[in-house]
């Protein structure tokens, strides 16, 4: 049940707005020492590809999540990955079921937004 309310919480559909606020505050925590490397780091949109093609982070490649354990193998390899959503959390599950299948330097980096915001300041 949980699972279905945090993939929920990240669809297209509105949520409420404490429930993204807590989820991003949460997020950023986890990352906010984390440095990227954007011209190195694999960088992967973890939304639908229908999200993506609305828009997405240069250089980003679109992995829905519902296929990140399938493809495993591509995210292997690369010395930073980061992973993004629209609100961070599906990005968050990515980066869970990445860890455990031992996957090294994992950033959530939450979305679009924060990630231009994060490279702004780089």
């Amino acid at each position: 049940m949980f699972g279905t309310v945090v993939f929920t919480s990240c669809s297209n559909s509105q949520t409420s707005e404490t429930a993204s606020t807590s989820e991003t505050k949460r997020t950023t925590q986890n990352s906010q020492n984390d440095k990227i490397d954007f011209e190195n780091a694999f960088i992967v949109d973890v939304r639908t590809p229908q999200e993506f093609k609305a828009g997405h982070f240069e250089g980003a490649i679109n992995i829905p999540l519902n296929t990140v354990e399938s493809n495993v193998e591509k995210f292997q390899g690369h010395d930073q990955v980061v992973v993004y959503c629209r609100s961070g959390a599906r990005s968050g599950q990515a980066k869970n079921m990445l860890m455990n299948a031992g996957v090294d330097n994992i950033i959530n980096g939450i979305n679009e937004a924060h990630l231009n915001k994060i490279k702004k300041q780089q």
